[in-house]
C-alpha cells in the first residue's frame, strides 16, 4: 500500500512578533505545497527519502538508537528531525511501533524562509502515514499531533504552523486560541531573499528593546494589535461584504511600517517590499520574524508585474494565492 499526502505553506499575514506579547496574528495557507509519500518496508526501520529538500538524493534509515546515512548529510538535519517525531508519533497512535515505514519527501517550499516548510512536512508526514496505518483522523486532531511534533523538536510552540498547514484558509489566532476565518482568495506574490535570519535571535533583540525603552515599543506592539483585529473585521466580511482589497493593502503597509520601527527587517527585505509596490501592489510587507527569510504583497491583476520587480531588486518570486485547503490525502494504491 501507497499513500501520497500533501500539506501547504504558511504566511503570517498580520501581528508576528506582536503575536509574543499577547496580541492576536492572522495567517494563512498558501498554494505552495510539500509532498509526502509512505510505503512499507521489511527493515523494521524508519526510512527518509528527501529528493529535493535543498539536499537532493538524501536517504536516511533510523533503527533504535542508530542511523544510517545512505547519501550526503547536507542541511536537511532539522527537517528529519520533524519527519521523524511525526511517524513515531502515528506508529505510537497506531500501535504499530514494529512497521518499518519508507516516506518520500518533494516540496515546493524553501527550507529556512519562514513559509512552515518544517510544519508542512510534519503534517503531511502524519497525513500520510496514519493513512498507510488506517488510522482515521480530522485534520483538527493532526494539526494537534504536528503540533506536539513542534514541541518535541523545538521545544517551544504557538502551534499556528500546524494548524495552518492541516487546516488551509486564514487563522487567527490569540492566546492559544485559534479561530478559522472566512475563505477569501487573495492573489499573492511571496518574494525570498534567499537568506534567514534566527527567530530566537530576532525575538530576543525586541524583548531587549522592550525592557529597555517600554514606553515607546508598548505602543508599536499595542498598534500591531489593532492593525490585525482590524483586519479580521475586514476578513470577517467575506467576498460577499462591504470589504476592499484595497483596506487589507493599507494594513499590511502599516504592519510592515511597525516591524521596521522594531529592527526586524532588513535592506534586501524592504527593497522587496518597496519594489512590489511600485511594480503595483495594493500593500507588501515582511511575513515572519524577519532578518531575512521574505516578504509577501497583495498583487490583484498584478502578479506578474510585482514579480518581475522582485526578481529585478534581487528576491526569488513565488506567484501563488490562497490554499482554501489544507492537509490532502492524493493518491492512495492499495
Amino acid at each position: 500500500m501507497k499513500v501520497l499526502a500533501s500539506a501547504p505553506a504558511k504566511i503570517i499575514l498580520f501581528g508576528e512578533h506582536s503575536v509574543v506579547y499577547g496580541k492576536p496574528a492572522i495567517a494563512a495557507a498558501i498554494n505552495l505545497r510539500t509532498y509526502v509519500r509512505a510505503e512499507f518496508n521489511n527493515s523494521g526501520r524508519i526510512k527518509i527519502e528527501a529528493k529535493d529538500i535543498k539536499t537532493p538524493g538524501l536517504i536516511v534509515s533510523f533503527s533504535e538508537n542508530e542511523i544510517y546515512f545512505e547519501s550526503d548529510y547536507g542541511k536537511a538535519a532539522e527537517v528529519l528531525s520533524y519527519v521523524r517525531q511525526a511517524i513515531e508519533l502515528v506508529r505510537d497512535e497506531a500501535d504499530a511501533n514494529g512497521r518499518g515505514i519508507t516516506v518520500s519527501i518533494t516540496s515546493q517550499i524553501p527550507v529556512g524562509a519562514g513559509l512552515g516548510s518544517s510544519a508542512a512536512v510534519a503534517v503531511s508526514t502524519i497525513g500520510a502515514v496514519s493513512k498507510l496505518l488506517g488510522l482515521e483522523l480530522s485534520n483538527e486532531e493532526i494539526a494537534r499531533l504536528g503540533h506536539r511534533v513542534e514541541l518535541l523538536v523545538q521545544g517551544v510552540s504557538s502551534g499556528i504552523d500546524p494548524t495552518v498547514s492541516a487546516l488551509g484558509g486564514f487563522i487567527h489566532y490569540e492566546n492559544g486560541k485559534f479561530e478559522h476565518l472566512p475563505f477569501v482568495n487573495l492573489p499573492v506574490v511571496v518574494g525570498y531573499t534567499g537568506s534567514s535570519g534566527s527567530t530566537k535571535e530576532l525575538v530576543a533583540m525586541v524583548r531587549d528593546t522592550y525592557e529597555d525603552i517600554p514606553d515607546i515599543i508598548e505602543p508599536i506592539l499595542a498598534a500591531m494589535g489593532k492593525v490585525v483585529e482590524k483586519a479580521r473585521e475586514t476578513l470577517l466580511l467575506g467576498e460577499d461584504g462591504r470589504w476592499k482589497l484595497g483596506r487589507l493593502g493599507e494594513l499590511m503597509n502599516i504592519n510592515h511600517g511597525l516591524l521596521d520601527a522594531l529592527g526586524v527587517s532588513t535592506k534586501k527585505l524592504s527593497e522587496l517590499v518597496y519594489a512590489a509596490r511600485t511594480a503595483g501592489a495594493l500593500g507588501a510587507k515582511i511575513t515572519g520574524a524577519g532578518g531575512g527569510g521574505c516578504m509577501y504583497a497583495l498583487a490583484p491583476e498584478k502578479q506578474s508585474e510585482v514579480a518581475t520587480a522582485i526578481t529585478i531588486a534581487g528576491g526569488t518570486p513565488m506567484v501563488t494565492e490562497i490554499s482554501r485547503e489544507g492537509l490532502r490525502i492524493e493518491v492512495v494504491v492499495p
